[in-house]
């Protein structure tokens, strides 16, 4: 459960499955399953089970993830992203991994995960694919990185979590993301922003902008000027 405030414009009959019939949690949906059918909760054919579990197993990811961690946090990051790479996901060349990425979801996530040219993204990183995630070309991404594309329709009193719904993330071209970010379901960070550290991006953000704060509040327009990059620069080591 992902415990999120839920979007005010999501509809009430928003199907709970997503891309490929992803679904958040396969023992939920077999209590579901049996539910709706009128048998004993629990009390489901071993077959439908492993079934249900078998669309959290992926065995190109769990290889992967084998071999990157045998290396070095922030050695080879190359190699590391090549090997995510070769595992299936479209990871663009000149791309660097400090350590591992811990990937999760349901059907095919390799299609979902998109990381473009030269771009740098820092660990620990969580990154959900039930639901596509595009990372632009030439960004920097801080270490504690949490993306999630899962959530809930707001229910009644009795469960307040309720349907599942999913929604894309995507990060645009130059993007500068600091540590301890949480990006939620069905954000766009628009070219060229600036993410600073801690901040729950809960809603878009606008090409060329600084958002700070724990709501990610715009702080001012970002401009290629010396001058701005220094002094935008030097604000930020008097904050630190």
């Amino acid at each position: 459960m992902t415990g999120m405030n839920v979007p005010a414009d999501v509809p009430a009959d928003l199907p709970t499955s997503g891309p490929a019939g992803a679904a958040l949690d396969r023992d939920a949906e077999v209590m579901v399953e049996t539910t709706t059918t009128g048998s004993r909760a629990g009390r489901v054919s071993l077959g439908t089970y492993l079934r249900l579990q078998l669309a959290h197993v992926h065995p190109r990811l769990s290889l992967a993830q084998l071999v990157v961690r045998c290396i070095p946090f922030n050695a080879f990051s190359l190699v590391r992203a090549a090997i995510y790479r070769a595992a299936g996901f479209r990871v663009a060349g000149g791309t660097r991994f400090a350590g591992p990425l811990t990937l999760w979801g349901t059907g095919d996530l390799y299609s979902r995960l998109t990381v473009g040219e030269q771009t740098f993204i820092n660990s620990p990183a969580h990154i959900e694919l039930n639901a596509p995630v595009r990372i632009g070309a030439r960004c920097a991404i801080g270490h504690h990185l949490v993306i999630i594309t899962t959530n809930h329709v707001l229910g009644p009193s009795y469960q307040r979590a309720g349907e599942v719904f999913h929604r894309p993330v995507t990060i645009g071209d130059g993007v500068w993301i600091g540590a301890r970010v949480t990006i939620l379901p069905g954000v766009t960070i628009g070219d060229g922003a600036f993410v600073t550290a801690g901040v729950l991006v809960s809603r878009d953000v606008a090409p060329n902008t600084q958002v700070s704060g724990a709501r990610g509040e715009t702080v001012r327009t970002l401009t290629d000027r010396p001058g701005d990059r220094i002094s935008g620069a030097m604000r930020l080591q008097r904050e630190d």
